[in-house]
């Protein structure tokens, strides 16, 4: 219904070898095909009247006042003495200078944009995303050799991610665009270029399927500086991620353990959106790629690995790489449980409920790791590492591994006076005392591993361990201080010490992820 009847004449017109059918305006069809027309010689595809004429590709152009982020403005950050900036020399001493180029490229080139809608455009920024996280992996794990550098470089992936986004920020495609759908556009390209997409456990017995997580680099330095040496600082749980990502493990018994990993962003505001519960999650449910182990890692202090116990619901002021901190205190007022924008609210869609207004036990104060801490410190795993230069763990080991159960509590919720407990944590195991877990009427001040995004980390994955029902191996490893230097060496991207530093802490990591594999 409603074709003309033009176009049921075309819709029924059958050319035969020994018969023609007169055209719908009459005109007697010759046989013949004129070179250059649709459907000849050089000309394009014949016109389907039934068919919707494809619209011309999108228009673009490149700004260049777009504002930067507070990220990004570090890009100019140069170390003392150096004449250019940090990320510039290290995106080239890796071979990532390249990205930001063919990213812009793919987005704008001639004025004709890569993408006329959306929906393209997050499956282009998608893909460009995806690209930068493998290429990462490769290097690290030596498929991708590229620039001078040493591979086991981890900060290039941040580096290169602000390069992009910088760019993708600038451009202006012709058709209809919110300020809502740019920033889905965004998400896509911080979620792909992260390894969150990229988890793929394979199924069936004889796998034990591992998830962790690591971080950015943070503490970088005032944006704009030029000679904070605080620029070049790596972070070593981003530096294992790249090196483990895709690992497999072969365990007594026959299994193998296959290790997928990817990094979480050192700002709240991720956070906050459910990007951890959104990549965690799928994985968490019932199926047979079922994670069967899932730890977060991040930097910590010193010279040890630190196994976290218990993880705090409640976080601090200290600020995220875009300077943005939630928790603030009005007016000087003091910190309460209760406080708006200190309390880590997990997505209702994830945990069943909806953790707003504040509630004293929905979510839960703490949330404890399940990690097996005995078989990790009996393995000796920093026995079977070489030592770094400056090393100031006990003799015979590259770092020690402690137990981490301290924590800070309010001991009465409706009060600011908090107390510590357990702190310092003894470095035997078990420990002297008989430290117990925070009481039930008690709220959390810090877990374990502190008040910021590591204890955060931690919190979102066991509680969603326990909001689906899973009894597997979930915690947090806290890992040494890896950006250290010789004395004399604030100009260089890296030195001998630096990479002893984050080849044995990823080193010994690794040895520590694979005792949690061998307990099951």
């Amino acid at each position: 219904m409603g074709r003309s009847l033009a176009q049921l004449a075309i819709a029924t017109c059958v050319t035969l070898a020994a018969a023609a059918c007169s055209s719908a305006d009459g005109a007697e069809p010759t046989g013949e095909v004129t070179p250059g027309t649709p459907g000849g010689p050089g000309g394009g595809p014949k016109d389907d009247p039934l068919q919707p004429v494809k619209p011309p590709p999108a228009t673009c152009t490149m700004r260049t006042d777009a504002p930067l982020t507070v990220e990004e403005q570090r890009l100019v950050n140069r170390l003392p003495g150096a004449q250019a900036p940090f990320a510039e020399e290290l995106l080239k001493g890796t071979g990532f200078d390249v990205f930001e180029p063919e990213f812009s490229t793919a987005l704008c080139k001639d004025g004709v944009a890569g993408a006329s809608s959306v929906e393209e455009a997050k499956k282009l920024v998608t893909d460009a995303g995806a690209r930068l996280w493998r290429a990462a992996v490769d290097r690290v794990q030596g498929r991708r050799p590229s620039g001078t550098l040493p591979a086991g470089d981890d900060r290039m992936l941040y580096w290169a991610r602000l390069t992009m986004t910088k760019t993708l920020r600038a451009w202006e495609p012709s058709f209809a665009m919110t300020a809502a759908e740019r920033g889905d556009i965004e998400w896509e390209l911080e979620r792909a270029s992260r390894g969150q997409y990229d988890v793929q456990l394979p199924a069936g017995p004889n796998y034990v399927r591992i998830l962790i997580s690591g971080f950015d680099p943070f503490t970088l330095g005032a944006p704009g500086s030029v000679d904070n040496v605080s620029i070049r600082i790596g972070n070593p749980s981003g530096a294992a991620a790249l090196a483990y990502d895709g690992l497999e493990i072969p365990l007594p018994g026959g299994k193998v353990a296959h290790i997928e990993t990817f990094i979480l962003p050192v700002n709240y505001g991720p956070f906050e959106r459910g990007m951890q519960e959104d990549t965690l999650g799928p994985w968490f449910k019932p199926g047979p790629s079922r994670v069967d182990i899932s730890i977060t890692m991040s930097q910590g202090s010193g010279y040890r690995f630190k196994l976290e116990e218990y993880n705090g619901r409640f976080h601090g002021e200290f600020e995220g790489n875009d300077d943005v901190s939630t928790c603030k205190r009005v007016g000087g007022a003091s910190l309460l449980p209760s406080t708006d924008g200190c309390n880590i609210h997990p997505p209702a869609r994830w945990v069943g409920y909806d953790s707003l207004p504040w509630r004293q036990n929905q979510p839960p104060q703490f949330v404890e790791s399940t990690l097996p801490v005995d078989k990790m410190i009996a393995a000796n795993t920093g026995a079977q590492v070489p030592r770094p230069p400056d090393s100031l763990a006990s003799a015979g080991n590259a770092f020690d591994v402690v137990w981490g159960y301290d924590y800070d509590i309010f001991a009465d919720c409706s009060q600011p006076t908090t107390q510590s407990l357990y702190d310092p944590v003894s470095t035997t195991y078990p420990p002297p005392g008989n430290p117990q877990p925070p009481a039930a009427t008690v709220c959390a001040r810090s877990g374990s591993g502190g008040d910021y995004l590591s204890n955060e980390s931690a919190y979102r994955a066991t509680l969603l361990r326990d909001a689906l029902g899973l009894t597997i191996p979930v915690g947090h490893i806290h890992t040494p201080v890896m950006t250290r230097f010789l004395p004399g060496n604030d100009a260089l991207l890296t030195d001998s010490k630096y990479e002893a530093y984050r080849t044995a802490i990823v080193q010994q990591g690794r040895l520590l992820v694979e005792s949690v594999a061998k307990s099951l």
